[in-house]
């Protein structure tokens, strides 16, 4: 007998043979109606769109809101990629200054 037995072992678990709700019909819902959810409280309509609730007063609004917003999203992108590629060519430049200031002083 050993001394560190295993008195309590995990039985393995059974492999499921199929989906748990047999006999059923398997759900078949189309997504798109659940895409654009729509919200009216008293004479105001919310419409829920990208991850955010938006005032709306026709679907045309949320659709130029979420076209709008995406192409900001992408002009503050190639914002920041411009003011890296600045921030760069001024490092550049300084280093550049920098040894040149170095080599004047030889050459006299």
């Amino acid at each position: 007998m050993p001394l560190f037995n295993k008195k309590f072992e995990s039985k393995p678990i059974p492999v499921r043979q199929g989906r748990c709700n047999t006999g059923h019909p398997v759900a078949t819902e189309d997504l798109d109606d659940f895409r654009q959810i729509s919200l009216t409280l008293g004479s105001k309509e919310l419409r829920f769109a990208d991850g955010i609730w938006m005032h709306s007063s026709r679907k045309g609004d949320v659709d130029d809101m979420l076209r709008l917003n995406r192409k900001f999203r992408a002009l503050e992108e190639e914002n920041n990629m411009c003011n890296l590629k600045i921030e760069v060519m001024l490092d550049l430049l300084a280093e550049h200054a920098t040894e040149l200031n170095e080599l004047k002083p030889k050459e006299k």
